[in-house]
């Protein structure tokens, strides 16, 4: 059985093609970065578990992914936020089988919106947010293309 991130859904959609266009036009791939390649993968374990009842942990080396992350801190200041405003980019790939999968749709770090639009509206709480550019020209599309932007963001 595999482990796999599941492969992206329905990228040849003009409503979803639409939608990754304005994702990267309003700046969203500053922090969603959507391409990673892995580097050696050379990981170090201590001797101790290295003997004839170890398995080896599988090596990816050098494998393009796509997770829509940076995996970097950045700080959105948001109301009652117990991290000090301090959030980690959360990966977007798979995250539209969510409610497929679990029957939850919870978005954010710490699962405060219910879904897409709120997560990203949340990005905009404060003018200090390090997203606050990009959630503000979300906010100011016309509908049917900030449904398109949740379509993409589904689809990856």
């Amino acid at each position: 059985m595999s482990e796999a991130i599941p492969r992206a859904r329905n990228l040849n959609d003009p409503t979803v093609q639409r939608g990754k266009e304005l994702f990267y036009k309003m700046g969203c791939t500053s922090c969603h970065r959507p391409k990673w390649e892995t580097g050696d993968d050379n990981y170090w374990l201590p001797q101790m578990m290295v003997d004839k009842n170890y398995t080896k942990l599988p090596r990816y080396a050098h494998q393009t992914i796509y997770p829509y992350s940076d995996y970097v801190q950045h700080k959105l200041y948001m109301k009652n936020d117990v991290h000090g405003s301090w959030c980690r980019t959360t990966p977007l790939w798979g995250r539209g089988l969510e409610l497929l999968n679990t029957g939850a749709e919870d978005r954010l770090h710490d699962c405060r919106a219910r879904n897409e639009k709120e997560a990203i509206l949340w990005h905009m709480y404060s003018k200090d947010s390090h997203a606050y550019y990009a959630a503000k020209q979300f906010y100011n599309l016309p509908k049917e293309n900030r449904d398109a932007v949740v379509a993409f963001i589904r689809a990856i």
